[in-house]
């Protein structure tokens, strides 16, 4: 139970340094802690000072547990803190504005959270969550079965001419349904002038398109890079639940468009 007290304290705090510490030998290895912290989006600074304040208010109460050697499914009751609902005391949740305020104003925040849950002013978000736990050594951690989920790989393809380069910083991910993850590519413009980009987006198989969200593509529009620039760009998926089980690939190609001049 303290393993999945700190693993979801931590994951909801978006410290996913630290949730990586929790689980499972067999997931680690198939993903390393700098790829999936990337992918889940950490915080850091203060924004990640304010969401583990956040975390400490999370009540958990345990409904059902049942062991089997050296695997046990934990069942709990979860409420979770809405963030969402302290959008305009946390300007927001404007990472970059965040980090911008003197600590005079983030003490002040801090404090205004203290407040508002000794008051029952926050609002919460409540459901039942399940856990499959492994034993490793004299310790429990927590089991994803990454292995199990859809490997998604990454690539791109830009314009003949030479006037951009695209890679993605990770060439491919194993993620289970219903888990959001992110990706990213790193975008340069290789010529003298200011150049206007989009993308095209494909899937392959063409047929599970609909089994994969885009929940936010800063590429989709049009962006402007400088002579010379080079910038990442971030996109965000959720894969449906309802994926056929004999899915295991999905093939993410970005298809550069160039503007004329």
């Amino acid at each position: 139970m303290d393993t999945i007290d700190a693993y979801l304290r931590s994951a909801y705090a978006r410290d996913f340094k630290s949730a990586y510490r929790f689980m499972s030998s067999r997931d680690r290895q198939l993903k390393p802690e700098r790829v999936y912290a990337r992918e889940k989006g950490s915080f850091d600074g203060f924004p990640l000072q304010v969401t583990r304040k956040l975390a400490e208010f999370i009540e958990i109460r345990p409904l059902e547990s049942v062991t089997e050697g050296e695997q046990a499914r934990v069942k709990l009751n979860v409420k979770y803190p809405n963030a969402g609902s302290l959008a305009e005391l946390l300007l927001d949740w404007d990472e970059d504005r965040l980090n911008a305020l003197p600590s005079s104003r983030r003490r002040q925040i801090l404090a205004a959270l203290d407040r508002m849950k000794r008051t029952g002013q926050i609002k919460t978000i409540e459901g039942e969550e399940e856990f499959t736990l492994l034993k490793e050594g004299a310790s429990w951690r927590v089991f994803l079965d990454w292995a199990a989920g859809v490997r998604v790989s990454y690539s791109a393809v830009v314009p003949e001419s030479n006037v951009l380069e695209a890679v993605p910083v990770n060439e491919a991910t194993t993620i289970r349904p219903n888990e959001l993850f992110t990706i990213a590519y790193r975008v340069k413009n290789l010529t003298g002038e200011t150049i206007s980009t989009q993308i095209i987006h494909r899937i392959e198989p063409s047929e599970l398109t609909e089994h994969l969200d885009i929940v936010e593509c800063a590429l989709l529009l049009p962006v402007q890079l400088k002579p010379g620039e080079e910038s990442e760009f971030s996109s965000t998926y959720l894969v449906h639940g309802d994926l056929p089980e004999s899915a295991k690939q999905l093939d993410v190609t970005y298809d550069f468009q160039v503007a004329p001049h």
